[in-house]
């Protein structure tokens, strides 16, 4: 059913599926609420994913600021004859290229705990995996949502001009990073490095 009207993020398996007289093998239906009672990668690999697609926005978006702000006007009280020359221009661009160039590191080391778990797939592996997802997720989350914004201040009024269509950026970031508590990962991930506490298994960490 098409009943999902976001306002971003239009392709997120959120809206209503109805299966009307299907017939299936007992084979082929899956005991979903069961998949997390052993240890697995299914979480860290479904959270992984969403976190690229974020970063992914966030990169795009960036990408945009860089040619929207070389298009815009520098601001008076700079004395700078272009927006390329403004020293705050250049010190917020240059702070969100560390921010998504540290989220990209995490991203990597989440990719690659999940690969070392991968094989041997325990409760320490697993949970090793899932926190090194969590701490990528918060960083492609926060990129993902912070770029979008500096695009508009960066580059001015005409930067909102809707036949640009760069509000997408945001609206689909702001959607999609909605779909788990991100809020929920720094307690994890501190009670996991403070106290050893394993994180729960599911697909939202």
């Amino acid at each position: 059913m098409n009943d999902w009207s976001s306002f971003g993020q239009r392709a997120t398996a959120s809206g209503t599926v109805v299966a009307d007289e299907l017939r299936l093998p007992a084979s082929r239906v899956f005991p979903m609420y069961r998949e997390y009672e052993n240890p697995t990668i299914a979480g860290p690999f479904a959270q992984i994913t969403t976190a690229a697609i974020d970063l992914g926005i966030a990169r795009g978006a960036f990408r945009e600021t860089l040619e929207a702000t070389r298009q815009s006007r520098p601001w008076i009280d700079a004395k700078v004859d272009s927006a390329t020359e403004d020293p705050l221009t250049l010190a917020t661009i240059g702070r969100l290229d560390i921010d998504i160039r540290a989220a990209e590191a995490l991203l990597r080391e989440s990719a690659r705990a999940i690969d070392t778990a991968k094989p041997a797939p325990d409760e320490r592996n697993v949970a090793a995996a899932s926190i090194a997802v969590a701490r990528a997720k918060v960083l492609t989350t926060e990129v993902s949502l912070e770029v979008p914004s500096r695009l508009f201040e960066l580059g001015g009024t005409r930067s909102t001009l809707g036949g640009r269509g760069l509000d997408r950026f945001w609206r689909n970031a702001r959607v999609h990073t909605l779909h788990d508590p991100v809020r929920w990962k720094p307690h994890a991930i501190g009670d996991y490095v403070l106290n050893g506490t394993l994180p729960a298994r599911h697909s939202w960490l």
